[in-house]
């Protein structure tokens, strides 16, 4: 409902479709983090132990969202971690909903300059192409996992006391 409001409030791009995809994501990425919070819950007996663990998961996907650290700045080795991230699944699809199709003008010494968008994103090492495939697809996929794996985690290990 939040999304529904803003959206056309913060001016973002005034199409049906990315209205859609502008709430698919953020409807994917809530199920996503609520999935991995359930899985928490259910996994740790103690509260404050599953506090502890849900607060270091969202440290470490909010890390490597690619807000703080770009792809750049981090070994090849490691580069995975960034497709581990459903923060960063997310905020890439955005990134690319809002901006794909944009084009900023620029004037200078008299010579009107196009810059692609797309050139934009992948100063930021965001991928122009990257939506549907890895993004959303991702998104659904950590859901479904963290979801299932919740619901094995509960019928396994967690036994009722009567």
């Amino acid at each position: 409902m939040f999304g529904g409001i803003v959206y056309g409030l913060a001016g973002l791009v005034p199409t049906v479709a990315g209205f859609w995809k502008f709430m698919l994501t953020l409807v994917l990425f809530n199920l996503t983090t609520a999935s991995v919070v359930l899985l928490l819950s259910i996994a740790y007996s103690n509260t404050s132990v599953a506090s502890l663990v849900g607060t270091l998961v969202m440290l470490f996907n909010l890390l490597f969202a690619g807000l703080l650290i770009s792809r750049e700045h981090i070994i090849p080795a490691l580069e995975f971690l960034y497709y581990i991230s459903f923060f960063h699944a997310a905020f890439e699809a955005l990134a690319v909903n809002e901006l794909r199709y944009l084009s900023l003008k620029e004037v200078k010494y008299g010579v009107e300059l196009d810059v692609p968008a797309s050139m934009i994103l992948s100063v930021f090492g965001l991928k122009a192409q990257a939506f549907w495939w890895p993004n959303i697809a991702l998104l659904g996929i950590f859901f479904a996992f963290f979801t299932v794996a919740s619901y094995i985690t509960l019928h396994v290990f967690v036994k009722e006391k009567r």
